[in-house]
């Protein structure tokens, strides 16, 4: 985790999904936060990543308008592989101060 360009801590990700898929993908993903609210709810556990949470997927040279839910907007980057998935599923963050 990065605060005003500082390394302030470590953050994990662990993702669930139910559902029918096949295939497998990589892919990169950042998280920015719209203020420092937000980031706060973040480090504490109390921010929640719903459903309808938006995600902007990019491409190689596309950028893209992102739009901040709940003060936080995620950046999902592929890297390689492929995926066809009819699933829901869910992430879970978790951060440990450095």
């Amino acid at each position: 985790m990065y605060e005003q360009g500082r390394h302030i801590g470590y953050s994990d990700l662990t993702q669930g999904s139910v559902g029918l898929q096949a295939g497998g993908q990589s892919f990169s993903e950042l998280l920015v936060f719209e203020n420092k609210s937000a980031l706060d709810r973040f480090k504490e556990g109390k921010l929640d990543f719903a459903a309808d949470a938006s995600a902007v997927m990019l491409k190689s040279g596309v950028a893209t308008n992102a739009t901040f839910v709940n003060g936080v907007v995620v950046v999902v980057s592929p890297i390689g592989g492929a995926m066809l998935e009819a699933a829901i599923g869910g992430q879970q963050f978790t951060y440990q101060q450095k």
